[in-house]
């Protein structure tokens, strides 16, 4: 599933394309994946222009000139990418967005999860009103607060309070394991015993991750690419996520597979204590 860094990248390649464009017509070629229903919501986008590109955690917002927002969710699979005239389509497209300038946004999903909703100008979809602090963009201060808080009434492993999306927006699996490891912190660990010294560790590595995977557009393992149909290159250079029984690049033991939290889980058992 595209996360925080890869969703943020399709967002800036797909800003400059799309700002100010206006959408000639909506093709919907799975009803369920739209709300509202499909008659409806192709009229309503019908010559509507694009004002800005947002993105809340995992979702993305288009921003229009009438105060609507159209919030895509990638869910496990899905793409959005921008084309040029006349592209074919491609095998499991959701919606096609043909814009005035005779260019098009293809959103294409395998497993048919993602979602796509227009929300009037006075609401937000459900998905985006219980969604926690953006770890990039929240005061430290405040992060760690509420981390501590959330934790404190919890005797579930601290992966679980990472991949929360009513805690933390936009964190998931590949990254809580990377966060973890790097801070040296087992997944396994009840999220009530981490003290405070480690929840800075835990912040300062978060950090640190998000950003080395923007600055490499996102780890590409299966489908995500960006706006522009480019994979990421942060797949390369994982310590620990898809990684099993290899050896750990800090001690040379091998690394544990195993489910956490409901998830797939790679971690060091040596270094993270």
């Amino acid at each position: 599933m595209p996360e925080l860094p890869e969703v943020e990248t399709i967002r800036r390649s797909l800003l400059p394309l799309v700002q100010g464009k206006v959408i000639r017509e909506a093709r919907v070629y799975l009803t369920k994946a739209v709300k509202p229903a499909p008659e409806e919501f192709v009229a309503e986008l019908k010559e509507k222009r694009i004002t800005d590109l947002e993105r809340r955690g995992k979702y993305l917002i288009f921003l229009l000139d009438t105060g609507q927002r159209l919030v895509f969710h990638l869910r496990m699979a899905g793409r959005l990418v921008w084309q040029g005239e006349a592209s074919p389509l491609a095998k499991h497209t959701t919606l096609v967005l043909d814009l005035m300038d005779g260019h098009s946004l293809h959103f294409v999903d395998p497993r048919k999860f993602g979602t796509v909703v227009l929300s009037p100008p006075a609401a937000l979809p459900g998905g985006l009103t219980g969604l926690g602090l953006e770890p990039l963009t929240t005061d430290k201060g405040e992060l760690l607060a509420a981390l501590e808080k959330a934790a404190a009434r919890r005797s579930g492993p601290v992966k679980g309070l990472l991949l929360d999306q009513s805690v933390l927006a936009g964190l998931g699996n590949i990254y809580a394991d990377e966060v973890l490891f790097a801070a040296g912190i087992s997944p396994l660990r009840p999220a009530r015993e981490v003290t405070p010294a480690e929840w800075e560790r835990i912040y300062r590595w978060m950090i640190e991750v998000l950003n080395e995977s923007l600055d490499h557009r996102g780890t590409s393992r299966r489908d995500y690419v960006d706006g522009r149909g480019e994979p990421g290159d942060f797949q390369n250079y994982l310590r620990v996520y898809g990684r099993k029984k290899e050896p750990c690049v800090k001690c040379g033991n091998q690394l544990v597979y195993a489910r956490v939290a409901g998830r797939g889980t790679h971690y060091c058992p040596t270094c993270q204590h």
